[in-house]
């Protein structure tokens, strides 16, 4: 987790806008103690459900939680990765 200050997170905002669209969380620092967090808008349930995948061997990636991710890799190509989610809901 990055720690930036206001003054950074007006001088930078954009950049670090971006940062957070690609899963980071900053911490936002005002005199030295933290007032705020910016992270992705991804739901509890959501990740849930991307975590399932993973730990089935559907979805490629890393070790543990696949953590806010923007696409994902079908490990089955002949099979959309939609029918994969809605197959693990059921």
């Amino acid at each position: 987790m990055e720690n930036v200050g206001v003054k950074e997170l007006r001088d930078s905002l954009s950049i670090i806008l971006k940062k957070v669209e690609n899963g980071e969380i900053i911490k936002i620092m005002r005199h030295g103690k933290a007032v705020a967090e910016l992270k992705p808008l991804v739901t509890p349930s959501e990740q849930m459900l991307l975590n399932n995948l993973k730990n089935k061997g559907v979805l490629g990636g890393g070790n543990g939680n696949i953590g806010f991710i923007k696409s994902v890799k079908n490990k089955i190509p002949d099979m959309p990765v939609s029918d994969l989610i809605t197959q693990d809901r059921k």
